[in-house]
């Protein structure tokens, strides 16, 4: 961190929260000094959301949800990309907030609310570990620091763990003040749903040291079953769509891959052959139509979808004129972009799902040998990954098709026929569009492999960043200003060589 990221903190802060007390600044007795924490929860919620899409634009290519319709785009040649809007949001957007929103909460017995900020503390580190690696721990927000130091990444993971922990303890303690119907963007106040969440987050910790020798698949599946129970638990952050100014310039209530916020709005952005063909039933080597298309994916001109393969770009983008073109898949060629699926201004955008946990669960179940356990949830991370695609476009999944699908070769029918690349192709799917962070974890604990992850395309030699040295993408440097007021702590854990970007997570590690 820096000196420039701490005044920005600062800066924020008082726009947030008016003057702090520990800013030694006279008092106003006409305007409140400190904010609550139900005034904080809001604007937080909004910025996680935020957050996760930007990045995800880059994240998008890496795991190749989508690519460019022009040949040799470098993020997918795994070239070190921007997506740094995770960190701002972890260390500024929502740093100094939690903390505010913890102690108003602390001080006035409001514990669900401290059992909150702990479980936003939390998802907002796991995410972020994945993302960049060593991050700034134990020195984090100290307001009398310049520089500080990087922490270890299984230190951080241990600190999720220990923050879901507290976070239950505060939603286990009596109370009578509940969170609030209207700061709660996510879960409308309802205090059960943050418990399964926490346990979301949990599950997800354990199950990505999946490489490990300490890996507990029975633990995984412990925090699963006391987790999201079904599609009403999803964790989904309220877009209302509403604008102040001028798009893009623009306080507004829109959500930031919607079309008044400009962007996605390009063909920088369309569809890849991968998912097209998960949907298509390559994964399983046979024909069979997913209902899901219908909603996720967009039909170009001459009635029929395609997908660019990923680095090769869109054969068919020129002439204009050309039928087959694909189209960006916020929908159309150029604006104005109609918004579709989650692309849209007003949405309830997902952050963690239940079909999600149901194939953490099925993986956990697979690997400790419970393949009867791994089927029941694989089948029903898919039946229910349906119901949340039909209600997010023109396209209504019927219980037909459903059933149909269910009952088809593009799904194993047995226990005994199901495989991990089953399990990860249908969570693949479930998590196109949204669940960018989850599905590079994947990926990168499986090391790219094709054979569990069909269609993927590794780049080739010639299509491959210069500067990975012949390696895969493994993770995002820190914030630009790390590089302008931190070096010291970035040489220490080699953040300043060319190639940091394909160095191995932690997580990942045997």
């Amino acid at each position: 961190m820096k000196k420039y990221t701490v005044l920005y903190i600062t800066i924020l802060l008082f726009t947030i929260a008016g003057c702090r007390k520990y800013l030694d600044v006279n008092e106003d007795p006409r305007t409140p000094q400190l904010t609550t924490a139900e005034t904080l929860l809001p604007h937080m919620q909004s910025a996680m959301g935020n957050a996760v899409g930007l990045d995800g634009r880059y994240t998008g290519k890496y795991v190749q949800y989508w690519v460019n319709n022009a040949a040799n785009d470098g993020v997918e040649g795994h070239a070190s990309a921007g997506g740094t809007e995770m960190w701002t949001m972890h260390y500024t957007k929502l740093g100094l907030a939690l903390n505010q929103m913890e102690n108003d909460a602390t001080l006035k017995e409001k514990w669900y609310y401290v059992g909150v900020a702990k479980a936003i503390r939390a998802w907002s580190w796991q995410l972020c570990t994945d993302h960049f690696g060593e991050m700034i721990l134990k020195q984090a927000w100290e307001a009398d620091r310049y520089v500080f130091d990087y922490d270890s990444q299984e230190e951080i993971y241990k600190e999720v763990e220990k923050l879901c922990l507290e976070a239950l303890d505060n939603f286990n303690k009596e109370s009578t003040k509940p969170i609030l119907l209207s700061s709660d963007f996510i879960f409308k106040g309802n205090k059960d749903r943050w418990v399964k969440f926490v346990y979301g987050i949990l599950a997800i910790n354990a199950n990505h040291l999946s490489n490990k020798s300490t890996y507990d698949p029975a633990k995984v599946i412990e925090y699963a079953n006391k987790s999201l129970a079904d599609n009403n638990d999803n964790a989904r952050i309220q877009y209302n769509g509403t604008t102040v100014g001028t798009a893009p310039a623009t306080t507004s209530d829109v959500f930031i891959l919607g079309p008044k916020r400009q962007n996605i709005t390009s063909l920088s952005y369309v569809q890849s052959s991968v998912i097209l063909n998960m949907l298509n039933g390559y994964h399983r080597g046979v024909s069979v139509v997913d209902p899901r298309i219908g909603n996720m994916m967009q039909k170009s001109a001459d009635g029929n979808y395609y997908g660019a393969i990923p680095t090769f770009g869109d054969p068919n983008a020129t002439p204009a004129t050309n039928t087959k073109r694909i189209p960006s898949v916020i929908g159309g060629f150029a604006a104005p972009w109609p918004g579709r699926y989650l692309f849209r201004d007003t949405i309830t955008f997902p952050i963690m799902t239940y079909s999600q946990i149901q194939f953490i669960k099925a993986e956990a179940a697979f690997k400790s040998g419970q393949t009867g356990v791994a089927y029941t949830a694989y089948k029903e991370g898919i039946d229910k990954s349906m119901d949340f695609v039909s209600g997010l476009g023109s396209a209504t999944i019927s219980a037909t098709a459903k059933t149909a699908y269910l009952g088809s070769a593009a799904v194993a029918q047995t226990d005994a026929d199901l495989t991990i690349k089953d399990i990860m192709c249908q969570k693949y799917i479930a998590l196109w569009g949204w669940g960018f962070e989850e599905t590079w974890a994947d990926l990168r604990r499986y090391n790219y492999d094709t054979t569990v992850f069909k269609g993927y395309v590794i780049p080739e030699p010639n299509k491959l960043s210069s500067s990975n040295d012949g390696l895969l993408v493994q993770r995002y440097r820190p914030q630009t200003t790390e590089y302008s007021y931190n070096v010291k702590a970035l040489e220490a854990i080699g953040a300043t060589r060319d190639n940091y970007h394909t160095d191995i997570m932690w997580f990942v590690k045997p």
